[in-house]
């Protein structure tokens, strides 16, 4: 056997260990925002929730930190492999009778929807100034898990905040019926993490000199894309699928360049790294996601 077939077989596996892992990390901190969080937007005034027992008190800045260095250097792999809802949204798709619903045909209509996300995340940042400067009551419970919280916490909850818990639970039952329709569709930090994917390291690249062009991605992708493009989420099902070894990870500067083009493609990747961290900085970005809630 080949070393890249080798490289196919445990890919999936490992991805898996990774995601199970993450869940375990970070499921109790999903929960606790999603249906908990006092805040207008959850996951994002963590520093200063008056819940204290909320484990995104002490998760969030490390969170942060993986989701800039994994998007420098992969993309969007975080979504890929360590994204909670990533994860449910996986293993929904995978229940029985239901996976026939889980590879959508419809292309343009899809197109389309993808640019939903994308709403949802100008939504997200403006109402985040607008809703966080105050919140609601906290509500404790006997465990983050308790459903009597969840309940009381729901009859304090004004619309916007119910709107957004609607938002959350509709995303994750829909991916009953399309894989990953959240990840689509609907996460505003997936459309965030679409620079990765345009500034990363390390990038899925298709080799066209193999590539039989079957159509078999986006027809089998989970986020039904093509390997390395604005949706795609790193998980590395096309590297495994493809028959031909078409598909792999390729540095952002290799690849059958021209004399010279690696140059230049050198310093576009430098000059887009070294803009985004420029605005980061002007706008105080990390100021105002880790510790917005100080003020």
């Amino acid at each position: 056997m080949s070393q890249a077939g080798r490289k196919r077989r445990i890919i999936g596996p490992i991805r898996q260990i990774v995601q199970l892992g993450a869940l375990a990390s970070t499921g109790e901190w999903l929960w606790v925002g999603a249906l908990r969080c006092p805040y207008g937007i959850p996951f994002m005034s963590c520093g200063s929730c008056p819940m204290r027992v909320c484990p995104g008190t002490w998760l969030q800045t490390w969170v942060i930190g993986f989701l800039v260095v994994s998007g420098i250097v992969a993309g969007r792999v975080f979504c890929g492999w360590a994204c909670p809802m990533g994860v449910i949204q996986d293993l929904l798709g995978r229940v029985p009778k239901l996976r026939a619903l889980s590879r959508p045909r419809f292309g343009r209509v899809d197109r389309w929807l993808k640019g939903l996300k994308y709403v949802l995340l100008l939504v997200t940042v403006t109402a985040f100034y607008l809703l966080n400067e105050r919140f609601a009551v906290p509500v404790r419970g006997h465990s983050n898990w308790s459903l009597d919280a969840v309940r009381v916490a729901w009859l304090t909850y004004d619309t916007a905040s119910r709107v957004r818990v609607v938002i959350l639970v509709t995303g994750v039952v829909l991916a009953l019926g399309l894989t990953r329709v959240w990840c689509r569709y609907l996460c505003p930090l997936g459309a965030l993490l679409v620079i990765g994917n345009r500034i990363s390291l390390f990038r899925l690249r298709r080799n066209p000199s193999l590539c039989a062009n079957c159509g078999k991605y986006p027809r089998e992708c989970r986020t039904y894309t093509t390997p390395g493009t604005a949706d795609c989420v790193i998980c590395g099902d096309c590297i495994e699928g493809c028959a031909r070894g078409a598909i792999g990870f390729r540095t952002a500067l290799s690849a059958r360049t021209r004399p010279g083009e690696a140059d230049v493609r050198q310093e576009r990747a430098v000059t887009k790294v070294r803009v985004l961290t420029k605005w980061m900085v002007d706008r105080q970005w990390f100021r105002g996601i880790i510790s917005a809630g100080y003020r």
